[in-house]
């Protein structure tokens, strides 16, 4: 799955470090989210308009 380099780099993240790598994630997923909700609302009012 990884190769040595890879798993070097790895093996120097924290727990703490892995935890905040995937708050980031998972924030930016709310965001796209949040992104794709306006663009759903934004659409289904320019479709009501016609």
């Amino acid at each position: 799955m990884f190769d040595a380099k890879q798993m070097e780099w790895l093996d120097q993240l924290s727990a703490e470090d892995l935890a905040i790598l995937g708050a980031g994630f998972n924030t930016l997923g709310d965001f796209f989210d949040f992104l794709a909700l306006i663009k759903a609302k934004k659409e289904a009012s320019h479709s009501n308009k016609k």
